[in-house]
């Protein structure tokens, strides 16, 4: 049967999420396809180019919709919390996602369409393009760098929580007490500062 570059970057997504980026190979690759490693190159010429494949094809899990998407009638600033929360689940997805695309994502195929949609979404509620594109590297940046941290923290290296004492440390204090129970309230409530700094501005 003959290979295809869709064969390739599917098979390599599925191996990235058993043995995450660090051991993802173009050796380990050519044995889970079943095929030598010149095949390899006829359709991925370097490692660095497959890491890009795969990368995009992450990010079009962005494009999936989900329940409810078509009751956000247009309003720019649940469009763009109904975004970040897709690339927040992409990542997810994934083992190591957001080092993936954060490292290896060329402005290409998925990458541009993302950028162009949110570049109009901005625009069309009155921004400068100028505008724009700072705001949409400020909120991509903001779901990158949480995912990231989300994807980093090994269970079996969690450390037991500190405890803050509320004369020394007050306002840490409160805080522990009062932060969000889940990483997704903490991520929305991150997120809907970044929205509401905008519609402020």
């Amino acid at each position: 049967m003959a290979l295809h570059r869709e064969d390739v970057v599917r098979a390599a997504v599925g191996l990235l999420d058993e043995v995450g980026l660090d051991r993802l190979t173009t050796r380990a690759l050519t044995t889970r396809l079943g095929v030598q490693p010149g095949a390899l190159y006829w359709h991925v010429r370097s490692k660095s180019e497959l890491l890009s494949a795969i990368a995009d094809e992450i990010l079009r899990e962005v494009f999936v919709p989900e329940p409810g998407w078509e009751d956000v009638n247009g309003d720019w600033a649940e469009q763009t919390g109904a975004f970040a929360h897709r690339l927040r689940r992409a990542l997810l997805a994934h083992r190591d996602g957001a080092r993936v695309v954060v490292g290896h994502l060329a402005l290409s195929g998925a990458a541009v369409e993302v950028a162009e949609q949110g570049l109009a979404l901005m625009r069309a509620a009155g921004l400068t393009l100028t505008e724009a594109a700072y705001f949409g590297d400020t909120v991509t940046s903001y779901v990158t760098g949480f995912v990231l941290q989300e994807q980093a923290v090994s269970p079996a290296a969690v450390a037991p929580p500190v405890r803050f004492e509320p004369t020394l440390h007050p306002n840490l204090w409160e805080w522990q007490a009062n932060r969000p129970a889940s990483r997704d309230q903490a991520f929305a409530s991150g997120l809907a500062l970044i929205i509401r700094g905008l519609r402020l501005s």
